[in-house]
């Protein structure tokens, strides 16, 4: 109930240059531009669960939608950021971080974000 009241709460608006973190689902349109960004499907979460010894860090790899262009983005593999539209959009980290005793479930998943024009 609190993550309903939270996720009402924090229906502000983005700034084009400042960090700004987005949920699963979530469309959140920016001060100033007419520019709207989604945080459309977690593809992959295959980073090393804490309390775990991994070969590899894993990654996370997400679909976001900037207006109606489509791009996926990586958590620790390229591309971590891309160019649409004149702007730049980077994922700066998913949360929550995977760990061994906790299953995450879709609607718990968090983007952090920033989207600077070039």
């Amino acid at each position: 109930m609190i993550l309903g009241c939270q996720n009402s709460i924090t229906s502000v608006n983005p700034e084009i240059g400042k960090t700004f973190k987005i949920n699963l689902g979530q469309t959140l349109e920016f001060q100033g531009a007419d520019l709207r960004v989604t945080f459309e499907e977690l593809l992959e979460d295959s980073r090393c669960p804490e309390g775990v010894t991994c070969v590899w860090a894993g990654n996370g790899r997400v679909s976001i939608k900037l207006n109606e262009l489509q791009a996926e983005l990586n958590t620790y593999l390229d591309p971590k950021s891309i160019d649409l539209s004149g702007y730049e959009i980077e994922l700066l980290s998913l949360a929550p971080y995977p760990n061994i005793n906790n299953e995450i479930e879709q609607e718990e998943y968090i983007l952090e974000m920033m989207v600077t024009e070039k």
